[in-house]
């Protein structure tokens, strides 16, 4: 393909006007999966990024939406507020105060209600979401649809199942750049349909770019030793690939530069965020930021239990992820905003194991720390049966196994860690809610993913800003926890990414489903799992 036709290509492709078919540059899709040199990629240049306001406009009127909201980066959002991730539920009146003082709210599920949605068809959604973004001008010739049912588990206390429900039909959108993917929250396009075909969520963040020139590249091979290099000595990279990386559109980028996403296993097993690195011969590493001081290992947090409060911890550098610190930062800033303590935030070798640990094993110490706040946010490498600390630190150990972990009887409310498969649906051949039923003690949620997830730098503050943020039109209300749990991640993460919350559910079937953060909406009270446990779970 000569150079002229390329690029022609590419830009028919990425401005989206046209809904026709991208054509792939043989070199780039060979480059992308095999380990022969692929000498050069191409550099693209951003030309546009987000929909204009009339472009906004027809996507509101393809969809036969009421609003939508185009933030000031040109990305365009909407949740409808009676239908997005709508869990039936029955109200049963106030419940008693929190440990905190605060008032509670008993919900039960509506399980009649729960066993009659349907959803419609994958293959109709896809269909529907295709011809509406073509007729409007909007889909992008560079994107692939794929589509998945968002669903709701029950199970039984014996954790054996009782229903799953459908609650939306998602359409999300994988984008590539002349064969190679391009991933991140610049490049974004998912659209839920509700039990009726109405649009129920949308998600719009792309921006135009063109080829601009090349740059000569590593090889896979090459690239392994990259990634292995960011990686450090505790993760044993598992695949490399090409990657284009899509910042947030609040990040004014002129250009994009080909990447290489490094994939992982920590030495104990767990899975390792994948990690985007340069694949430019003169690529510049992530460079490390200032080192804390070193903790004191007798050092304790003051104890807090009669405020709202959270608290925040994660590995970074030292385990391979370089934005841990940038990614808490923006966790921490926006809850301080809001008038909201952050009471504890430890990074690197500073976060320990035994923080989340419970004092009835050796060293355990969760009760001055992830169980004495309200929300506990982690990120970092984990697994199906619990998180590492890994190359970090050592404090008991390095591994919190989900068998260490219980939750909520001291404080916390809600768990959410960003990491790695915590909430797979099966393993080992044990179920989600039979590796982490136990760590329920009082504990409302755990938040967290089905699959492996990516390493972000603002996962964190936009999953604070969907809890605290001020009510007025729809897109300033505060959101559900669980939900705001969902729009964080797929806001950040790929299509292939599947985000998942689970919970208790108590006598007559009363849960925590529908929580809010404190003095956001209605909480519920402390749930011990004596009816079984709740999933939910999407695709991003």
């Amino acid at each position: 393909m000569s150079t002229t036709r390329r690029r022609a290509t590419t830009w028919l492709a990425l401005a989206g006007l046209t809904g026709a078919v991208a054509i792939t540059g043989a070199t780039a899709t060979a480059s992308a999966t095999g380990t022969s040199a692929a000498a050069e990629l191409p550099v693209y240049g951003v030309r546009s990024a987000g929909l204009t306001p009339d472009q906004a406009a027809a996507l509101q009127r393809a969809f036969g939406l009421e609003d939508v909201h185009l933030a000031e980066d040109g990305s365009v959002s909407f949740a409808d507020e009676a239908t997005y991730l709508h869990v039936p539920g029955l109200d049963r009146g106030a419940g008693k105060p929190d440990e905190d003082g605060s008032e509670t709210t008993l919900t039960s599920l509506d399980v009649d209600a729960l066993s009659r949605l349907r959803a419609i068809p994958v293959e109709d959604a896809t269909g529907k979401a295709l011809e509406t973004l073509r007729g409007a001008g909007l889909l992008p010739a560079n994107a692939t649809p794929t589509a998945a049912h968002t669903t709701f588990e029950v199970v039984g206390a014996d954790t054996k199942p009782v229903l799953s429900a459908p609650l939306d039909t998602a359409v999300s959108f994988a984008f590539t750049l002349d064969g190679v993917p391009l991933e991140g929250p610049g490049a974004k396009l998912r659209v839920a349909f509700d039990g009726q075909g109405a649009v129920s969520g949308l998600t719009y963040s792309t921006r135009e770019v063109v080829e601009v020139g090349r740059v000569p590249v590593l090889t896979l091979d090459e690239g392994r030793e990259r990634c292995a290099k960011v990686l450090g000595a505790s993760v044993r990279p598992t695949g490399v690939s090409y990657v284009y990386e899509a910042p947030p559109l609040s990040e004014k980028v002129d250009r994009l530069d080909p990447g290489f996403r490094c994939d992982g296993v920590n030495s104990d097993g767990a899975a390792v965020q994948a990690v985007i690195v340069g694949a430019a011969v003169d690529a510049r590493l992530p460079q490390p930021g200032p080192v804390d001081p070193p903790r004191e290992e007798g050092s304790l947090a003051p104890q807090w239990t009669n405020r709202i409060d959270v608290g925040s911890e994660g590995t970074g550098p030292c385990s391979g992820l370089p934005w841990t610190a940038n990614n808490l930062s923006t966790f921490n800033n926006r809850f301080t905003a809001a008038g909201v303590p952050v009471q504890f935030s430890w990074v690197n070798h500073n976060a320990w194991e035994r923080d989340f640990k419970d004092p009835v094993f050796p060293g355990g110490q969760d009760h001055l720390y992830a169980d004495d706040v309200d929300m506990t946010y982690w990120q970092g490498h984990g697994s199906p049966t619990g998180f590492s600390f890994a190359g970090c630190s050592s404090n008991t150990d390095t591994f919190l196994s989900k068998d260490e972990a219980r939750w909520g009887n001291k404080d916390v409310e809600w768990m959410s860690l960003f990491t790695c498969s915590i909430l797979q649906a099966s393993s080992g051949g044990q179920s989600w809610a039979a590796r982490w039923g136990k760590a329920f003690r009082g504990l409302h949620q755990i938040n967290s993913f089905d699959t492996v997830s990516y390493h972000s730098a603002v996962h964190g503050g936009k999953f604070a800003n969907y809890l605290v943020r001020q009510p007025f039109l729809w897109w300033n209300k505060p959101m559900k926890v669980r939900d705001a749990w969902a729009q964080a991640s797929i806001d950040t993460q790929p299509a292939s990414v599947r985000w998942a919350t689970m919970g208790p559910i108590g006598g007559g079937g009363l849960a925590n489903f529908d929580d809010y953060f404190w003095n956001k909406g209605p909480v519920g009270p402390d749930t011990l799992p004596t009816g079984g446990y709740w999933r939910i779970s999407g695709t991003s």
